[in-house]
């Protein structure tokens, strides 16, 4: 093919992509600020930002921890069985053992459906511990869903910020014949999240507290400056697999 063919043919998933990624902006003019804001208060008061993806939306979680341009007060709450169990009830609370919520801290749940019961009890440990919850999902999706929590609720019920994936039926954005392909949750999810950390980051500086934001080691002086951010948490965060 030549250039000029490859250049002019359609990216579909690309082009789905930006779509979503429009609709989950303009969806959180006001979310996106407010999640923002509190983060910024979280680190400003020395808590932890806690954050818990089920199944495939823990890479979105994953992205954010202990990685340069993030915040160093970041938990991830590690599922070892990458959601294969988070429709089973009382799963969610085997994976808060390490965790001890504190109305100083915050809690991030991803999930697209918002309907699994692993999520939802996570979220119900922090509400009831009196940490502020932020719920990344597909709001209009999970509306439409079956509640399959003993509940009967959902994740953005149980939130008191929702971050909307602006997510399409199914989590597949591109048709070939009646193949759906194209997920977009987890790429969405992990763009609204690194949106309120660069949020939080100015909202730290605006205040003149200097954001706990590690480095890239290949810069100058940044392994000195991830250890001293390293130290600093000794014995309050843990390194996931």
């Amino acid at each position: 093919m030549s250039d000029a063919g490859r250049q002019s043919r359609a990216l579909p998933y690309l082009d789905a992509l930006s779509t979503v990624l429009g609709r989950a902006k303009a969806s959180n003019v006001e979310s996106l600020p407010a999640a923002a804001e509190l983060v910024a208060d979280v680190v400003a008061r020395d808590g932890i930002v806690y954050v818990f993806g089920s199944g495939h939306s823990q890479l979105a979680a994953l992205d954010l921890n202990m990685r340069a341009g993030s915040i160093a007060p970041q938990q991830v709450i590690f599922d070892p069985m990458w959601g294969v169990s988070e429709l089973v009830a009382g799963y969610g609370a085997t994976l808060l053992t390490e965790v001890t919520f504190t109305p100083a801290d915050c809690l991030v749940v991803i999930s697209n459906s918002g309907t699994t019961s692993a999520p939802i009890e996570i979220a119900k440990a922090a509400r009831a511990a009196g940490t502020p919850v932020i719920a990344v999902t597909a709001v209009e999706i999970s509306r439409a869903s079956k509640p399959r929590h003993s509940s009967g609720q959902k994740l953005f019920e149980f939130a008191d910020i929702v971050l909307d994936n602006g997510g399409v039926t199914a989590d597949v954005a591109v048709r070939v014949g009646l193949v759906g392909v194209g997920a977009t949750s987890t790429v969405v999810a992990a763009a609204l999240l690194h949106e309120v950390v660069v949020e939080a980051v100015f909202a730290l500086a605006a205040r003149e507290i200097e954001p706990p934001v590690y480095r890239a080691n290949s810069e100058d002086g940044g392994p000195e400056h991830n250890a001293r951010l390293r130290e600093r948490y000794r014995g309050r965060l843990h390194r996931v697999p």
